[in-house]
């Protein structure tokens, strides 16, 4: 199984499991400091709609667990 999250997803954040909903947006953002040499690569942003607070919650793609039920 694919570990991608896509729109229509429904996911749960990784120390808060019972914060879960379905994604309506995912899109990169720029990064601007770093501890390391090299280029900065582009971070995953994911949005969705908490089944929990009925707000959107915007968190990094690795904050966020693909829920496979």
């Amino acid at each position: 199984m694919s570990s991608t999250v896509r729109v229509g997803d429904k996911v749960f954040m990784t120390h808060h499991m019972s914060n879960k909903g379905l994604v309506t947006k995912v899109y990169f953002a720029n990064v601007t400091a770093g501890i390391g040499t090299g280029a900065l690569s582009k971070q995953t942003i994911v949005q969705f709609k908490s089944e929990l607070t009925n707000e959107i919650v915007t968190a990094r793609r690795q904050d966020v667990t693909k829920d496979i039920t």
